[in-house]
């Protein structure tokens, strides 16, 4: 009887180990930052090598499909362009650095996954420009005059950021990410 629990005792080891490792993999395969010095990172370049198969199931495993190559880019960032951790006991301006492509869209992602119970959205359709046509968006708990994104109070969040593809090239998205203020 003590052969058969230190078997299977073993074989449920060794089936838990498999299972993080592969998800271990999964969540950091392809992962790299867009354009050196940006907190934006993508998986975009990844989706078309031989690693794309556990590229493919990080986005499955979030419960949605991943982008098809060419139609829609996207990028994350988990911190400032300062390197701060994105975090809804602080006010983040999103700022536009360039031109902005035709159809873009942020989100804010409470948690890892799409399932998380925040998403507050705003894409280019429905963003209010300043004079000059660039776009300033305040991202905090509490609303905000202006474009404004409901983050996660006190917590840890992410932003995605979604744009049709300029081009062939993955190109780093035209905002950078700066901290306004923490009580």
């Amino acid at each position: 009887m003590r052969r058969f629990i230190w078997a299977s005792s073993y074989l449920a080891g060794g089936i838990a180990a498999g299972a993080l490792s592969a998800f271990v993999v999964i969540q950091s395969s392809g992962v790299e930052h867009v354009a050196s010095g940006t907190p934006w990172l993508s998986r975009q370049r990844a989706l078309v090598e031989q690693q794309s198969f556990y590229v493919r199931a990080h986005y499955l495993l979030d419960g949605r499909l991943p982008p098809t190559p060419g139609q829609v880019s996207e990028a994350t960032a988990e911190t400032d362009t300062d390197n701060r951790p994105l975090t809804g006991a602080c006010t983040f301006r999103i700022a536009s650095t360039g031109p902005l492509p035709a159809w873009w869209s942020f989100t804010v992602i409470e948690a890892d996954t799409a399932e998380a119970p925040l998403q507050s959205a705003l894409d280019s359709g429905a963003v209010v420009r300043e004079a000059d046509g660039s776009v300033i968006i305040r991202a905090n708990p509490s609303p905000r005059p202006g474009n404004w994104l409901k983050t996660p109070e006190r917590r840890r969040f992410t932003l995605l950021y979604s744009a049709l593809p300029q081009g062939r090239a993955v190109s780093t998205p035209p905002f950078e990410i700066r901290q306004e203020g923490c009580p």
